[in-house]
């Protein structure tokens, strides 16, 4: 039984510092890494590269670590696809930091499926939220008169 890290991050101006600030007890073990840098949310993680290479090297009884459960899902759809796949291979799913560490978010218990599903549904509204302020940023901007997006390369 080995543990798995996940790393994820949504766009290239961010970095993983974070993430392995909270992993680094694991990273120091040598545990391996597993990463989707730049990477959006609304790709589901069943779909994304790195994730799918852990899951095909992954034995069972391995853990998948991951520093938050927003770096591996921010939706309702995802987690509810995720779930039942990593129940099946007989994986464990432990958010290291934040108010879920220390539990198995891969457990088939009712409680844990209720509690699962009730956190991807803030996760899916905090990342809409997100995304409605951003629309609501650049009308702002666009309607003050402000030139938004890459400079012309010619004039």
């Amino acid at each position: 039984m080995a543990d798995r890290l996940y790393l994820r991050h949504s766009t290239d101006k961010q970095t993983d510092a974070r993430q392995r600030h909270a992993l680094a007890p694991l990273l120091a073990a040598g545990a391996p890494v597993y990463e989707d840098p730049a990477t959006s949310t609304r790709q589901l993680s069943l779909d994304r590269a790195g994730f799918t290479r852990l899951l095909n090297e992954a034995a069972v009884g391995d853990t998948v670590r991951i520093a938050d459960a927003a770096r591996l899902f921010r939706s309702v759809a995802d987690i509810l696809a995720l779930r039942p796949v990593l129940i099946r291979r007989g994986l464990h799913l432990r958010v290291e930091s934040g108010l879920l560490s220390g539990i198995d978010l891969a457990s088939d218990d009712p409680g844990t499926k209720m509690m699962v599903n009730v956190l991807a549904a803030v996760l899916e509204f905090q990342r809409d939220m997100i995304s409605e302020n951003t629309r609501e940023g650049v009308a702002a901007a666009e309607a003050a008169g402000k030139t938004l997006g890459r400079p012309a390369a010619l004039s």
